[in-house]
């Protein structure tokens, strides 16, 4: 039934820019604060308790400043080029985001569905289940050739 012709008439799909989504860089943009955050972490307990000890670096603290500033690094880049395609997408007249930009279509990254018409408010939780639904279904029709 999810298939169904009804549910399958109610996909709407428009083409996306090219690379990587304002959604996708803004969830490597977490990973990379993750990583920030753990390393940044690691690092003072290690430099409080070990190093404060032994007056030397010791290649756990020095691994874990290594994350840090990789993790900084990563944050840093992926925000800007989140910045730099948002504003590619709102000039095409969509965006990825899930929040803001409510004048604006909102498609699904990657596929290109439009989950919530320009000018509507966010999505309830219930509307985001109901779109996570027709992706999957469009997916699951798109693997088996329909």
């Amino acid at each position: 039934m999810s298939n169904s012709p009804e549910r399958r008439q109610r996909w709407e799909r428009r083409d996306l820019l090219p690379g990587p989504s304002v959604l996708q860089w803004s969830s490597w943009a977490l990973w990379g604060g993750c990583a920030a955050v753990v390393g940044g972490a690691g690092a003072i307990i290690c430099g409080l308790t070990v190093v404060a000890r032994t007056q030397t670096l010791d290649p756990v603290t020095l691994a874990f400043m290594m994350t840090f500033l990789v993790g900084c690094i990563v944050l840093f880049f992926c925000v800007r080029m989140m910045e730099r395609k948002e504003k590619q997408e709102l000039a095409a007249g969509y965006t990825t985001s899930k929040q803001g930009h409510y004048e604006m279509e909102r498609r699904h990254s990657p596929t290109g569905i439009i989950v919530r018409k320009a000018g509507q408010p966010a999505l309830t939780r219930d509307q985001e289940a109901a779109a996570n639904a027709l992706v999957r279904d469009f997916l699951s029709s798109r693997a088996q050739g329909r």
